[in-house]
């Protein structure tokens, strides 16, 4: 359904006619219209006000995106760049729309360009545009909004807004440092000062807590503050940020287990197959625990290091065997 979406997106840019940008950029844009057609006919009909808040960046972001060779690299830190500004400078259904297709093609990918945006075009390190954008992306209710005013269904609306909202919370989440976290304010009034008067960096820095450790007591104290501060996105935010962090944990934690796994069976000097008679399990059940596919119970890891302990050769065996 995105991709129907998105040709009618392109359909709608070729048939804009809304004021185009200033002739000083027209020259960039021309250039630029040679390779990536859709993104200079996205980009030019931008009605930027002379001397507005978005200028200086905007002639920026041409001179990077005119700098890209024509590459598959380059296409897609092109298109992420360019929606990104599109979708602070301008915000419509379209720049929304786009966003969910760019999300449902690269996933993750395209936080991490969209992380680079302020360090791409040497803009303050504040990280304005990355502040706006995580904001714009996660107003699912403005977005809905827009994106039905614009002819799109309702299902269509809420579908590209869900897919905006995680692209926001990845780019929250792509630049925290769990061993970077400030400590967290005392009080429901300094939270909503921080959200609403702070920026992304600000913000990353209090998720740290969590990155840290999200089984700690840190996720709840931020939560319930969210709840005192009556900010419940805040909260949403929290509680995401918390099981991805777990998620992440938890998927690290059994590759770990499965290296140990595969370390007993190594050092027991036995086939699979044999080990996995050993401690009473198929051998095709031991892949599944070698590989990481899944996690064995505490008490069958007890068996398998009890295992390996007893099938493991002694020294004396080793040296014989070896003669």
């Amino acid at each position: 359904m995105l991709r129907r979406l998105h040709v009618a997106t392109i359909r709608g840019i070729k048939m804009n006619t809304a004021t185009p940008t200033r002739p000083e950029f027209h020259g960039t844009i021309d250039r630029l219209r040679e390779i990536r057609p859709r993104i200079a006919a996205s980009l030019e009909r931008l009605d930027l006000p002379e001397g507005g808040p978005h200028q200086q960046t905007f002639a920026r972001l041409l001179q990077e995106l005119d700098s890209f060779s024509a590459s598959s690299r380059h296409d897609v830190q092109a298109a992420v760049l360019a929606n990104m500004f599109e979708v602070v400078a301008r915000g419509d259904a379209e720049d929304y729309a786009e966003t969910a297709l760019l999300s449902q093609t690269w996933g993750k990918r395209i936080a991490q360009v969209q992380n680079e945006f302020e360090d791409q075009l040497g803009i303050a390190p504040n990280r304005p545009y990355t502040t706006a954008a995580i904001l714009r992306l996660a107003r699912g209710e403005h977005i809905r909004g827009v994106l039905t005013d614009a002819g799109h269904t309702a299902a269509d609306a809420e579908r590209i807004a869900a897919e905006c909202g995680k692209v926001a919370l990845r780019l929250l989440l792509e630049g925290v440092d769990g061993a970077n976290p400030v400590p967290l304010p005392d009080s429901p009034e300094l939270l909503r000062l921080i959200v609403e008067k702070r920026g992304v960096s600000v913000w990353r820095a209090l998720l740290a807590n969590i990155a840290a450790n999200p089984f700690g007591p840190e996720a709840r104290q931020l939560t319930e503050l969210a709840h005192e501060a009556e900010l419940p996105p805040v909260a949403l935010v929290v509680e995401a940020c918390t099981r991805a962090y777990r998620k992440r944990i938890e998927v690290a934690e059994r590759l770990e287990v499965s290296r140990e796994i595969r370390r007993l069976v190594a050092i027991s000097g036995c086939s699979q197959r044999r080990f996995a008679a050993h401690i009473g399990t198929s051998a095709s059940r031991l892949s599944t625990y070698v590989n990481g596919l899944v996690t064995p119970s505490a008490t069958l890891m007890v068996r398998i290091r009890w295992a390996a302990a007893e099938l493991t050769p002694s020294m004396a065996e080793r040296s014989r065997l070896a003669s």
